[in-house]
């Protein structure tokens, strides 16, 4: 499956390049000029995701272990990290279909921002009072409180 995933990819940015490159140089009539944009913009999304594809694991390892050097948190970021991937791929997309976004990038962001909210409460709300004491202690801020008073704290920090 991926062998022909791949390929198909393979095929979509050569096509797509060669389209994009022919319109740029003048060799398109202009009315086939939206069409090379749009052959050049799919390119680069389908080489996006076969780059995703290829180097996910690494990318996501990267990542998590940068959070918990800078945080403490040992979060997993996959299926963050796969949202956040997927979506940027569909605006990308969407762009590159007809050159106009379909919907505003700040509902996209804000969307994906409360995805990342709620992963980090359900990581916060797994780890015990006294770790959540811990990074508390840490960042200078008030310790006393209930579980759900910690948690909000570090939420706000």
């Amino acid at each position: 499956m991926t062998n022909l995933r791949d390929n198909l990819q393979n095929g979509l940015s050569v096509i797509g390049t060669a389209l994009a490159s022919l319109g740029s140089a003048g060799y398109l009539p202009s009315d086939y000029a939206e069409a090379a944009a749009v052959g050049g913009g799919l390119a680069l999304v389908a080489i996006a995701e076969k780059l995703w594809r290829e180097h996910k694991t690494t990318i996501i390892n990267e990542l998590e272990d940068f959070v918990e050097e800078k945080t403490g948190l040992d979060l997993e970021l996959d299926e963050v990290i796969d949202d956040i991937v997927e979506t940027g791929l569909d605006v990308a997309t969407d762009v590159a279909e007809d050159g106009v976004l379909d919907k505003p990038l700040s509902d996209v962001a804000e969307e994906l921002a409360e995805d990342i909210a709620e992963n980090l409460e359900e990581t916060l709300k797994d780890m015990t009072i006294n770790a959540l004491r811990e990074m508390l202690s840490e960042r200078g801020l008030d310790t006393d409180g209930k579980k759900v008073e910690l948690i909000e704290r570090l939420l706000n920090a």
